[in-house]
């Protein structure tokens, strides 16, 4: 039985609207500025002390933001000035329940009025104590799925602490287990990459170790799994959850390969992703605009994925795209030509054994993220209008 009651949401808070904060005007601080899309920087002055909730305030409303602590709140965004005796916490999971919300018509610019807001009539669950649990069911949700994306990026950063030890600083294992360079092993200039490097390595491209958009088959209208663009990370490598949809063109993959954007500005942004949430064997798709790198006759999705972010990688690849403005490309014959130094085998090989554990361990916890996401969004809803209760 629901035990939710009809109120305006005008009865349960208030709404204002955020104030005014331009760019230039900031000055480094500890205050974050909360916008539209969330943390958008930082001040070193404070508008809102205390739990804050705050939406956008152009749109729709749905996408909501939580901070705990002293904030500002910017004009782009609508916050929360009180909450009239109900649980902060609640009120977010509430707020954010209500999805899309149909935007003012009044202006030429779409908008939330919050004058309309406040006059919905909504079920709503009053007892603060049961308010407590519902908040507390679903943020140990958030706090699992949030512990995973901090593991991850701590998993991420070792392995790029590795790669920029052994290919960038030259420090990876010689023969007694020391640190290369460091121990004095011999470096030689290399005329081709202008710089030196081990004395048994060598100059070569990146199509030496790998193929660019590597052929596969799969037949038009065959239903597989879909990442589009917006499913691709700016930063770490594992993607959003693939959508499933028959293939009607674009770039195929499968997991173990690596994609980055190629157009403006998504490349800029750093669009690049380790694909890793397919089925067993499956060849997936996605955007035209991809380009798909794969390791020769051996497994090197480590390195291309850690070699696809570093920064002379993208330098090269955003220094050399053509097009019209706001249209440029990066060609993946160009991205071929990138020169880097070459290891042996055995430690491009032995960097891969090194981190593999570490990249499976990321993919499980995103897929564990995708199931716990899965269920608050399930539950979301039910709790809210009192379908479920928690005892």
């Amino acid at each position: 039985m629901s035990n939710a009651t009809s109120k305006r949401l005008g009865d349960l808070i208030n709404l204002k609207r955020g104030y005014d904060l331009p760019e230039n005007q900031r000055r480094p601080g500890p205050y974050p500025v909360i916008s539209s899309a969330g943390i958008t920087g930082y001040h070193d002055e404070y508008m809102v002390e205390g739990t804050g909730v705050v939406t956008g305030r152009y749109g729709t409303l749905g996408e909501m933001y939580y901070v705990d602590g002293k904030y500002w709140p910017h004009n782009t965004a609508l916050y929360v000035t009180t909450f009239k005796g109900n649980d902060h916490k609640y009120i977010y999971y509430f707020l954010t329940c209500l999805g899309r919300i149909r935007t003012s018509d009044k202006s030429a610019v779409p908008g939330v009025n919050r004058n309309e807001l406040h006059e919905m009539a909504i079920p709503v669950v009053t007892d603060k104590s049961q308010q407590q649990k519902i908040a507390a069911v679903l943020s140990s949700l958030d706090a699992k799925i949030d512990c995973n994306n901090r593991i991850n990026a701590e998993l991420e950063a070792m392995a790029k602490t590795l790669y920029d030890y052994w290919f960038v600083q030259f420090d990876f294992p010689d023969a007694n287990g020391k640190p290369y360079k460091s121990s004095g092993s011999k470096m030689v200039y290399n005329a081709t990459l202008k710089r030196e490097i081990p004395t048994a390595w060598r100059a070569g491209l990146a199509s030496d170790l790998f193929d660019f958009n590597p052929s596969l088959s799969l037949p038009l209208g065959t239903e597989a799994s879909y990442i589009d663009m917006a499913a691709l990370p700016v930063t770490g490598f594992m993607t959003e959850a693939p959508e499933r949809k028959a293939f009607s063109g674009g770039m195929k993959f499968q997991n173990g390969d690596v994609v980055v954007a190629r157009i403006t500005p998504c490349l800029e942004n750093g669009k690049t992703a380790l694909i890793s949430l397919l089925k067993d064997n499956e060849v997936g798709f996605g955007s035209t605009e991809f380009i798909v790198i794969r390791g020769k006759s051996k497994t090197l999705s480590a390195f291309a994925a850690q070699l696809s972010r570093s920064t002379s990688f993208r330098q090269f690849a955003i220094s050399n795209m053509t097009g019209t403005s706001g249209r440029k490309r990066i060609d993946a014959n160009t991205l071929e030509t990138f020169s880097l130094p070459l290891p042996q085998e055995e430690i491009l090989l032995k960097y891969e054994q090194m981190v593999s554990a570490g990249f499976k361990r990321m993919t499980v916890n995103a897929k564990e993220n995708q199931q716990l996401a899965q269920l608050r969004d399930w539950l979301l809803p039910l709790l809210m209008n009192g379908q479920v209760t928690v005892a």
